[in-house]
Order: structure tokens, then C-alpha cells, then sequence
């Protein structure tokens, strides 16, 4: 079947809400390098050019894994619409997916002038490859990009032994979830929360770890940036995520508050329902350490006066106790486990349940946001030349 193919096919089967559930007929690849292959054929078919940066580990196929980067529109333009996929390995199934369509639907072809159009696919292809969150190195890239002195998370080490147990059975996964318990009662819904999510820098065996030093992903990102959005004067970037918030909800995150320019046009350019990580607002924590941020941060820090919008989407799949249930067996599964026994393999296929919902009408709906807030943001930045001084860089201090 047509991996672009979005017409679908009736299944006699419901899930526990009572949806019908019905067959996405190839919108989402089963594997890496079948949506490695399908990127960069929708990429060739527009006419982009591809720049491909090969990771030195394999996939579990004995595939070749890269982070790929395709620019369509002129290479000069001084405004970039950027999206990236695959940022959490996994969830690239979702963002691989969309790539893909719009691409195949001829986004290239309805740029604005002056306007290029930036893909980057898997910035984890490891995670992506071997259906896994983390990274080669148990780093979660979104809380990677961060220097010295680490921010603390006191909570996360009271909870450590009980997130990640030696053995994976009914009785330690029933010791976990008492012990999470015991942890909200004690310190409430929002500390919880902030010690599992937002990300610990002292135990490299944990969850949501984000590392002592710059991942393979995080140097490549960072030549990216400078390349490809230090030259241009304005600015979208889209960061794709799955498995926060109801089911088929693509809620826009903003990691900075109201009233930093960067929020402030991206409420501007893509609506009102933009979320801020910092105020609070979204379905996210405030994460620390992501890529969005230092993106920002790099385009404050030369000096010139850029319009920058910078946003995730977080796409809902399943309800969260499920999500963290994969994500602590998933953990167990590679450190101490055996990937390729049947427990291992219905490990990794409810890994690929909680961050990918395979029925049609997630399929339909997640795609039908994507292009609306890509819409919007490439009339932002057509706009901008009416706009100039909006959401500039350097801020004032």
C-alpha cells in the first residue's frame, strides 16, 4: 500500500472508549528505515537538497542511521519555516509521518517569496530505530541541551529506586506505583511531576536523564542551527512530539513566558492557544535543557535583531499512567532485560502503542493540525515584513 495514502479501510473491532477503529493503510511506517526511505523520496520528488550526517551505531536491522536535513526554496532566503522529528526517538513515527505528507502534498511549491522550507528527520535515529525515547546513551535529547552547574531535582532521587527495579514483575511494578503514591500524598500532584519530568542530571540509569555532557545529537543540532538559522532574519520552528495530553490534541508549547517576544509571536502567528512550559500553562513541565531553548538562545546571541517563533507540538495518545508504565519497563527492558525474548518484544510494541495510535482517525486529525499550524506559520512569516520590530532579538535587558 501507498505509505502517502490516507484513504482508510472499516475494521470491525472498538477500542475501550467504543471508537470504531479503522486501518491507517500505511500513513505511519513500521519501521526506521522505512520512514527514513519514505522522507527521502518525498524530499527528492520536491527538488531538496539533502545534507545527511551518519551516526557512527547502527540500527538493530544493521541499517544505516543519520540525522537528514532537506532545504527546499531558495537557499539565501532570510526567512526559514524549520520543523523537526524523531527529537525523542520514537515519537519520529508521528513527525517522520507528517514530513513525509507535507512534503508529498507540495508544501515546496506554496512557500511565500524569500521563504525556505527546512525538514530535519530523526534527530535521535538511534532512539527512532530501536523504538526507544532515549538515546544510545539513556540521554533524553530534550533535557541534553544544558551546561554545568546541573539544575538539581531532589524529588527524582527520592523516587529513583522505585522507578527503575531489577526485575520487572507484578510485585515490583505494584511496589512502584504504591511508592509514587506515597510520593504525591506526601508532596503533592505538581512536585511529583516536577521530579519525574523535568529532568535529573545524577543517575545515568534513570529516567529522563539528561546527561553530563553535549549527545551525538546535540553537537550535530548545534551545527544546524548555526548553518541554516544563524543566516535568516526570521524564523519558525516547529518541534513534533507525541504521548502528553488527550488523545489526538496537538497542543503548542512555548518553553519562554508571556511577554517574551518569542511567546508573543508565537501566540500572534499561530493563535491564541499557544502554552507556556515556564508559566505553567501547558500539559507540559518545565523542562530544562531542551532544543527549542537553545535554539533561542543561540539566535539571541549574536547580537542582531531576529523574529523568532519557536514552538512543540505535543500530540495526546494515551492516558499518562500508561505512558510512564512503558517508559519504566522500557528502561528496565535494556538494562536488564533481554530486547529479544517475548517479554522484550511486547515491551517494545506497547512502547510503540503509548506514542504512535494507529487508527485512522488520529491519523486523519494529527495530520489535518499539522498542515493548519504550518499554515499559519508561513502566513506569520509572510506578514513579517509589515511587522519587523515584533518578537526581536536582542532582548532588552
Amino acid at each position: 500500500m501507498d505509505g502517502a495514502d490516507l484513504k482508510q479501510t472499516k475494521m470491525q473491532k472498538r477500542d475501550g472508549g467504543g471508537r470504531q477503529m479503522r486501518a491507517t493503510n500505511g500513513a505511519f511506517a513500521q519501521s526506521y528505515a522505512e520512514a527514513r526511505a519514505r522522507f527521502l523520496a518525498a524530499a527528492e520528488a520536491a527538488g531538496a537538497r539533502l545534507t545527511s550526517e551518519p551516526h557512527p551505531l547502527r540500527g538493530p536491522d544493521g541499517g544505516a542511521l543519520a540525522i537528514d536535513t532537506v532545504l527546499v526554496g531558495p537557499a539565501d532566503a532570510s526567512k526559514l519555516l524549520a520543523m523537526t522529528s524523531g527529537t525523542h526517538g520514537i515519537e519520529g513515527y508521528t513527525g517522520s509521518a507528517i514530513q513525509s505528507k507535507l512534503l508529498e502534498e507540495g508544501l515546496g511549491e506554496r512557500l511565500p517569496a524569500d521563504t525556505a522550507l527546512l525538514f530535519i528527520h530523526a534527530v535521535n535515529p538511534w532512539g527512532f530505530a530501536h523504538g526507544r525515547r532515549v538515546n544510545e546513551d539513556n540521554i533524553d535529547l530534550n533535557r541534553n541541551f544544558v551546561a554545568p552547574p546541573f539544575p538539581e531535582n531532589a524529588g527524582y532521587a527520592l523516587l529513583h529506586n522505585a522507578l527503575v527495579p531489577r526485575e520487572w514483575t507484578e510485585e515490583t511494578r505494584a511496589k512502584s506505583r504504591a511508592a509514587q503514591s506515597e510520593f504525591i500524598r506526601t508532596h503533592g500532584l505538581g512536585a511529583f511531576v516536577a521530579a519525574l519530568s523535568t529532568g535529573q542530571y545524577t543517575h545515568p540509569d534513570g529516567l529522563f536523564y539528561g546527561g553530563r555532557d553535549p549527545s551525538w545529537s546535540n553537537r550535530v543540532m548545534r551545527d544546524v542551527f548555526e548553518r541554516e538559522f544563524l543566516p535568516r532574519q526570521t524564523l519558525a520552528f516547529i518541534d513534533i512530539h507525541t504521548g502528553l495530553g488527550e488523545r489526538g490534541a496537538g497542543e503548542l508549547l512555548c518553553t519562554e513566558a508571556p511577554g517574551h517576544p518569542v511567546f508573543e509571536l508565537g501566540v500572534k502567528w499561530m493563535g491564541p492557544d499557544v502554552r507556556s512550559t515556564s508559566a505553567g500553562t501547558s500539559v507540559s513541565a518545565d523542562v530544562r535543557g531542551t532544543m527549542k531553548g537553545a535554539l533561542i538562545d543561540l539566535l539571541a546571541s549574536d547580537g542582531k535583531r531576529r523574529q523568532t517563533m519557536a514552538i512543540s507540538i505535543e500530540y495526546g495518545t494515551v492516558p499518562q499512567d500508561r505512558v510512564g508504565a512503558a517508559l519504566q519497563a522500557d528502561n528496565w527492558l535494556y538494562r536488564h532485560g533481554n530486547p529479544e525474548s517475548p517479554q522484550g518484544r511486547e515491551i517494545a510494541r506497547e512502547m510503540r502503542a503509548v506514542f504512535l495510535v494507529e487508527e485512522a482517525d488520529w491519523a486523519e486529525t494529527i495530520h489535518e493540525q499539522a498542515a493548519r499550524h504550518v499554515g499559519n506559520a508561513l502566513k506569520g512569516l509572510a506578514s513579517s515584513e509589515n511587522d519587523k520590530g515584533a518578537g526581536g532579538f536582542p532582548l532588552a535587558p
